[in-house]
Formats: structure tokens, C-alpha cells, sequence
């Protein structure tokens, strides 16, 4: 394979003042950076992004170059220790990306030595080689020159061997700043996958083996017939031409070998949809003119994309990313869930074809690896992912985007840094002067008021592309449905099965949403209420009747079911609640001969698992899609016609301020995968609170009426998006010490003007496998600290003043869950 350069990374010319000194920060849970004196044989190679090798205590740690500095900072007196050595000549990440890592450090509350590992894939951090290729300005004046200029990739650690580590260094970044060669990162995985070698003769060499070494003679004779070269898979196999031979000829330099990356590419198995045609409307044609008026300027603008299910979002993405192409810059195309990433991806793909890389935390090992290096080489244009893709070291970025940016899982709730990938996105976009567009039908209520105050450019799509019309909503009341059908144990109403005989009837397929998984999530004792819980968690665990196991959702404990009552023998257990499980088996029963595909959790762990369940689907051998919130937005299968909402309301038994919120949008969202092509859509709700504004907003499609209802009692409560908050997180292994800490930091606080606390407070789950948790949110108002500098100073004291050895402190910016 021949290797395509990507973006010459040049720093500074020898014409300008040269750094002096640097900052450092280590992969270390460190809250700081590191200032270090450059010895003056490396001042004209170190630039921001480069990993070094320098002292930190008693011995020298990898670390990344943060800053560059001529002067020492002010305050520093004492005499600086000198960075020992250059890992790389070329950075990993260019300062743009640098300047991100360091907001949300800042931002976030977290060292920025664990941000830069987060954006750095796990498997890439072990080892990495740097390829050389000499330019045609190369003046081969040298042993080293020689060698680079008689070859045409040259790795440094091959000059390294032969000519010393700082030796090669240092003359190999040299050429480099003049522009007499080229280097490329080359990261390996740790499980390096099967390779193959491209052989082919070095034309600027006359071949001259030994005259008794016939072997060596007869295949520089076959490669005259291959100019372009062969594989050595073949050569050993169709022409008995043995690698040792291959080998010989590679040390003479009498022929070259180029690796040939292995088909890793994660979308080349999904089921790839036909291309559609696209030709905007009049709504998508005056979004899309208003974001390329601002691709053209170069600057850095917000739109709120805000556009009914249907409306031909995706239409609008794939024409600007066309237009920020045509500028010469790359784009970013951020999806909630791993589930709509290829299917997303492969429109993009088709569009614009093999410069599109998909990113997600289901890719493993090489996939991985390789995908991160195709982006950080330049050779990807279109990064197409969830959450952590807008993370990736993408060159020019001009346009990103945040489809369906209303959603949860956008916010990384479990481990640091705990950012939300929306806000990050509008950071890099204002980094980089890039154009950042928000889609959804149903805003974040955050989200929705910016654009209420022009904060963010609204455009608008208000009606469904092409032939697509509205479905027709029915809400079912289960209380009545009950009361009238008396059965008890079917998930499944008599409107629901009604409309799904009819749908299978018409060859069409049906799209069923209930957001357990499992079989049934609670099991009690009908006789004393005994509830069947975890060990290690406050929370019960649920029965999966796959593989007849007790599970917890929240840390996998597992357990057997039991056949009694452990608390008084009893025999009279209920499995109570419903989860896809049981809705799987009530559709097996009902329609016996149809084939279901259930997503969730349980049945998308293995790798591509999500890819093949959608691609069965989107084939038509599948013809019902049961699943989790996976299923509830962003797909798009022209062939379903019903939607049914199997319980509506489970989310408003949540104790949270956005409870209701996320059940507006959820209905919302599920209800448009419904009716997307040519054929009318139906949807059915079923509902146990058919009177919750929620609800009914959202099966009338109303969204102003909902969103002005909730906007008005969040004012009044003082809840986002009039303040902001940031939640203290307390775990520790004894109780009374955990409040204790957390009542403490209370009592500092309440001195804060302007800051209003709620709590200490036990979190939801007060006790896990890690500890006992309690919580503490700290919230101002933005009338009277806009920009929420306010609360970050009181979060900050804390975090800065935090000693405890027996507590661990978490902190959440912008907590997307309080309890």
C-alpha cells in the first residue's frame, strides 16, 4: 500500500525566537502541569502535542507538552530541571485540541493528565512508530540522508538503531522544520492484527544479487512483470517463492516491502441501505443556506436545527457536510447511541465515500487503532460517532454536528472527566471557528431556551420530507383497558394487537418501545413483602428468564431465583413489572410464526451485535423490532408503519427535576420512527397516567405547549436552564464518615453568596459495592452569576482543600442526574 501524507506538521522556523522552556502534564491523576527548561539541542523540535520523556521525582516519565514558553513563568525562582528527551518529532494532538483538553480540565474538575488519556484510545497509548519519507527537496549530503533518500519509507526506529537515539532524533526532526521529509504516527495495537507485505522493486536501485543465488534472481526477474508490486501472500503461495528470500533482498534495499493494513474497517459488514437522491426543500434549503453562509466565513456560529421527526435532518447534515468538504474542512457527526452510528455513517459513506471513519466504545482492539490512526494521519474527512468521537484528532475541523443533542447520553455519568459531549462540541467548535449545528425534534430544555433567546441561530423544519405525512397517535388508557379485558398478565392491549395483526397483515413492519430490560424487574413475596435485592446495591434485582438468573442493572451482581420466601417460607412469590423479555415472550405467544429482533442491553454486548440486529431488521427478516431507548431515535426504516409505546409513563416515577422532560421526548421521538416513507403511520401509547401533561403533549405532537409549561415551572423552581449546578458526590465505606465529610463541606459553603446548596442528601442508590453515597448540589442563580464563575470558585475550594483518605469526592458539572 502506498502511504498518503497527510498535513505536514511544522512548528516554528529557525527565523523565530525558540521556546525555552515548557509545561508538562503526565497520565497521572495529577491536578497539575509540570514546568521544565528545554536543553538547547531540543529547542528548535518541541512544539505543543509532543509526548517527552522527562524527571518526575526519582524517575523520567512520559508526558505531553502543554505549552511552550520563551521566558520562565513569573514566581518561579528556583532552577528548572531539563526535559531529557523527545519520545516523538510530531505531535498527537495540535493545539487546538490541546486548548479543548485544557477547558474541560478546567471545566470539568479533572487532572489533565486523565483528559489527555481519555482522548487517547487505550490501545494506542503502548506503542507507536514515526514513518519517514524524504521530500524531493532532500540533499542526500550524509549516511542518514543517503539512507532516507534510497528508500521510501524509512522508520525511525530503524535510524535510531543505526545511528543513535538522539542522533536520529534530532537530525530526522531537522529535516523535518526544513521540509526536506515527511512524518507519519503509526500506532500498534496490542493485539496487532494478521499482516500482509506489498513487494515490489526499488526502480532507482539496478538490482544486482549474487550470481549462484538463483531463488533471489528469479523473483527480481517476476516483480519486472509487477510494477506496482505483489503481495508476499502470493508470492509464497502461487509462486513458491519463500519469505526468506523476500527477506534477503529487503536487507540488500534491492526491493521494498510495504505493509498492507488488514480489512478492519468496522462498517464494511453492516447492511448498507441504497442511496437516496437528495433534493432539499424549501425549509431544508434556508437552513442549509444559513450554515454555509457561515462555512464560508470561517467562523464560529450555533444553530438550533429544530425539526419534526421526519423532516429530513440527516438531508441537511450530509449538504453542509458537502459544502464544509468543498472549503477544504473535515466534519464530526456526533449520534446518541452506538445503535444509529452505521446507519448514519453508511448515508454519509455512500455520499462521499471511503473518507469516513465510524467511532464508538463497542470498536475493539485493531478496529480501534486503526480507525484513530486513519484520523489523526488526516486521512479521514468525515468522523461519524457517539459521545467520545468528538474527542478525535480531526485536521481542519469546520462542521460539527449533535443529532438529537437532547439526550442523556451525551453526558458521561460513570467516570472522569464528566463532560457532556454537546457542550465539548460547542467548546471545539469556537476553538477552531468551526460551525456547530444541534439537531432535534424535542430540545434539551437548556437547549431550547438558548435558541428561545437567540443564543443559538433557530432554523426550522416544520414539515415531514417528501411524501411522509404525520402518523395518527392513540393513547390507551390501561386502567380502563384492565378494568374492560380483565386479563392481568398481557403486556399487550387490545389496540395494540389489533394494529399489530393489521401492520403484519399489510407486509409492513412495527417498531415496540419499553424501557426495561429483562423479564420482570421486581420480585416480592405476595405474603410478607419480602423483595428479592442486591447484596452490594440499594436497588432489586430483575429476573431474566434467559438463563434463569437474578441480575442488578446497576453493578451485575447475579444470583439464582428463588423458589421460596427466605424471610417466611412462603411459596407465593410474584415475578412482578414488565421488561423486554416478557414482552419477547408475550409476542412469541400472540404471533407465533413472526420473527422478533429484541435490542437491548443483554442482546447487543457481543461486537457488530448491533449492526446485524438493525441490518435483519432493515432486510425484512425480522418484521417486529422490540427494544430499549436504543431504538427510540434517529433510525429510519421506510417500511414501519406502527410504533407501540408499551408503558409511557415509567420515567415520571423517577424522583428528578427532569422527569418529565425525558418522558415528552422519549414518547415524542419513538412516535416518529413511524410513517417515514410513502405509507401512513400509526401509533399506539399505552399509558397508565393518560392525564400527565407530559403525555398528552407529547401524543399531540405539541411541543411549544410543553416546553412553555415546563420553562415556566423550572423559573419558578429556579432549576436549569435559570441556574447552574454542580453536584458533590461523596463515597466512603463507613457511613457516619461519609456524612460527616459531606456535612462539613456543607457548613464552609453556606457562607457563599449566591450559592444555594441542597442537601447533604443520601444519593438514590445510598449504598453500592463501592461504598455509601451522598450528595450536595451547589446552584446559583444566572441573574446573579451569568457566567457561573461563582460556583466554580466555591466547587473549586473544595476540590482544591479536599485531604480525606477515607472519602472520595466526585464532582459533576452540570449534573444531568441529581440523585
Amino acid at each position: 500500500m502506498k502511504l498518503l501524507f497527510g498535513v505536514r506538521l511544522c512548528g516554528p522556523s529557525y527565523h523565530m525566537d525558540l521556546p525555552a522552556y515548557v509545561e508538562i502534564v503526565f497520565p497521572l491523576n495529577l491536578d497539575q502541569g509540570f514546568t521544565y527548561a528545554l536543553p538547547s539541542e531540543l529547542r528548535d523540535i518541541v512544539q505543543v502535542g509532543q509526548r517527552v520523556i522527562a524527571p518526575l521525582g526519582k524517575r523520567n516519565q512520559q508526558g505531553m507538552i502543554i505549552t511552550t514558553m520563551l521566558q520562565k513563568p513569573d514566581g518561579l525562582k528556583a532552577e528548572l530541571r531539563e526535559i531529557v528527551n523527545v519520545v516523538d518529532p510530531i505531535p498527537i494532538f495540535d493545539s487546538h485540541l490541546v486548548n479543548l483538553l485544557k477547558w474541560i480540565s478546567r471545566y470539568y474538575f479533572t487532572p489533565l493528565g486523565k483528559v489527555v488519556q481519555t482522548a487517547i484510545p487505550s490501545d494506542a497509548r503502548l506503542k507507536k512508530e514515526v514513518l519517514v519519507q524524504a521530500t524531493a527537496d532532500l540533499v542526500a549530503n550524509s549516511d542518514l540522508t543517503r539512507l532516507l533518500a534510497n528508500r521510501t519509507i524509512t522508520k525511525l526506529s530503524a535510524l535510531k538503531r543505526r545511528f543513535g537515539g538522539v542522533t536520529a532524533l534530532l537530525e530526522v526532526a531537522r529535516l523535518q522544520r526544513l521540509g526536506h521529509v515527511e512524518l507519519e504516527n503509526e500506532f500498534i495495537s496490542r493485539r496487532a492484527p494478521i499482516q500482509d507485505w506489498l513487494v515490489r522493486l526499488d526502480l532507482r536501485i539496478e538490482p544486482d544479487p549474487p550470481k549462484n543465488a538463483r531463488e533471489q534472481r528469479r523473483l527480481l526477474d517476476l516483480l519486472i512483470d509487477f510494477p506496482d508490486g505483489i503481495a508476499l501472500k502470493i508470492l509464497t503461495e502461487e509462486y513458491a517463492i519463500s519469505r526468506d528470500v523476500v527477506r534477503r533482498l529487503a536487507d540488500k534495499d534491492l526491493v521494498i516491502l510495504e505493509e498492507i493494513p488488514p480489512d478492519i474497517d468496522p462498517l464494511k459488514d453492516y447492511h448498507r441501505p441504497p442511496p437516496k437522491t437528495v433534493s432539499l426543500n424549501r425549509e431544508q434549503q434556508v437552513a442549509f443556506e444559513a450554515i454555509t453562509s457561515a462555512l464560508d466565513e470561517e467562523k464560529f456560529e450555533p444553530f438550533m436545527l429544530f425539526g419534526v421527526p421526519g423532516s429530513g435532518k440527516t438531508e441537511v447534515y450530509l449538504e453542509a457536510t458537502a459544502h464544509a468538504l468543498d472549503k477544504g474542512r473535515s466534519a464530526i457527526i456526533l449520534v446518541p447511541e452506538i445503535a444509529l452510528a452505521p446507519q448514519i455513517a453508511h448515508r454519509f459513506q455512500s455520499r462521499f465515500g471511503e473518507g469516513v471513519a465510524l467511532w464508538h466504545s463497542n470498536l475493539k482492539g485493531a478496529e480501534r487503532v486503526w480507525t484513530w490512526q486513519q484520523i489523526q494521519k488526516g486521512r479521514i474527512r468525515i468522523v461519524v460517532g457517539a459521545r467520545s468521537a468528538i474527542l478525535t484528532p480531526i485536521q481542519d475541523l469546520g462542521l460539527i454536528i449533535v443529532d438529537e443533542e437532547q439526550e442523556h447520553s451525551y453526558k458521561q455519568e460513570d467516570s472522569e472527566p464528566r463532560y457532556h459531549a454537546r457542550d465539548v462540541a460547542l467548546m471545539r467548535g469556537q476553538e477552531e471557528s468551526a460551525v456547530v449545528v444541534l439537531g432535534s425534534a424535542t430540545p434539551s430544555l437548556e437547549s431550547y431556551y438558548n435558541m428561545s433567546t437567540q443564543r443559538y441561530t433557530s432554523l426550522a423544519l416544520n414539515d415531514r420530507w417528501e411524501k411522509a405525512q404525520s402518523p395518527l397517535v392513540e393513547l390507551v388508557d390501561m386502567n380502563k383497558e384492565l378494568e374492560e379485558s380483565e386479563d392481568y398478565q398481557n403486556p399487550i392491549s387490545r389496540p395494540l394487537k389489533k394494529a399489530i395483526d393489521e401492520t403484519l397483515h399489510q407486509g409492513h413492519q412495527i417498531i415496540l418501545f419499553q424501557n426495561r430490560r429483562g423479564y420482570s424487574p421486581i420480585v416480592r413475596c405476595r405474603d410478607c413483602g419480602w423483595t428479592m435485592s442486591c447484596p452490594n446495591d440499594e436497588i432489586t434485582l430483575t429476573y431474566h428468564k434467559h438463563g434463569n438468573k437474578m441480575r442488578c442493572h446497576y453493578c451485575d451482581h447475579q444470583a439464582a431465583p428463588p423458589s421460596v420466601c427466605p424471610a417466611c417460607q412462603s411459596a407465593d412469590l410474584q415475578f412482578g413489572g414488565t421488561g423486554t423479555q416478557k414482552i419477547e415472550e408475550a409476542l412469541s405467544e400472540q404471533f407465533p410464526e413472526v420473527p422478533v429482533a429484541r435490542m437491548d442491553l443483554d442482546t447487543t454486548r457481543g461486537k457488530g451485535a448491533h449492526q446485524k440486529l438493525l441490518g435483519d431488521f432493515a432486510r425484512g427478516e425480522k418484521r417486529i423490532l422490540l427494544g430499549t431507548q436504543m431504538i427510540a431515535k434517529g433510525l429510519d426504516f421506510e417500511r414501519v408503519t406502527l410504533v407501540g409505546v408499551i408503558n409511557a409513563d415509567a420515567g415520571l416515577h423517577y424522583p428528578d427535576f427532569r422527569a418529565r422532560e425525558r418522558t415528552f421526548q422519549l414518547v415524542y421521538q419513538v412516535s416518529g420512527r413511524s410513517g417515514r416513507g410513502e405509507f401512513p403511520g400509526k401509533v399506539i401509547i399505552q399509558t397508565w397516567m393518560p392525564e400527565e401533561q407530559s403525555i398528552l403533549y407529547a401524543t399531540r405532537q405539541d411541543v411549544k405547549k410543553f416546553y412553555a409549561a415546563e420553562l415556566d415551572d423550572r423559573n419558578q423552581l429556579n432549576y436549569p436552564p435559570f441556574s447552574r449546578m454542580i453536584s458533590l458526590g461523596f463515597v466512603g465505606k463507613d457511613r457516619n464518615t461519609v456524612i460527616q465529610q459531606a456535612e462539613n463541606v456543607a457548613s464552609n459553603l453556606r457562607s457563599s453568596e449566591q450559592i444555594r446548596l441542597l442537601g447533604p442528601s443520601p444519593a438514590l442508590i445510598e449504598r453500592s459495592h463501592w461504598g455509601f453515597h451522598w450528595k450536595l448540589i451547589l446552584k446559583s442563580d444566572k441573574g446573579q452569576d451569568p457566567t457561573g464563575g461563582k460556583l466554580r470558585k466555591a466547587a473549586a475550594r473544595v476540590v482544591d482543600g479536599w485531604n480525606s483518605s477515607r472519602v472520595r469526592l466526585r464532582v459533576d458539572t452540570d449534573p444531568y442526574q441529581l440523585l
